[in-house]
């Protein structure tokens, strides 16, 4: 979604994923604060993805059901709001 917002503005190209919510937080589409929340899943996404067997099930599925669920929802909320989307 990120990147398809970020097209559609035509802003910078992203280098990254992480940079993606940078450039949406630098023009105000999204809080600096949802960035760097969802910057932080795309973290935690990249740690279960390469170290499964040293993680916390417990902790990764609070982090999903409640945070994570909040923040996309906000995410979801900002991008509705948008026009041409």
């Amino acid at each position: 979604m990120a990147f398809l917002i970020i097209k559609l503005k035509r802003l910078k190209i992203p280098e990254d994923d992480i940079d993606a919510f940078n450039i949406l937080s630098e023009n105000k589409i999204i809080s600096s604060s949802l960035a760097s929340k969802l910057k932080n899943a795309k973290g935690m996404r990249n740690i279960i993805s390469h170290q499964y067997g040293s993680i916390d099930d417990n902790i990764i599925f609070e982090s999903i059901t409640e945070e994570l669920d909040k923040n996309v929802n906000e995410f979801i909320k900002v991008i509705k709001k948008i026009k041409g989307v």
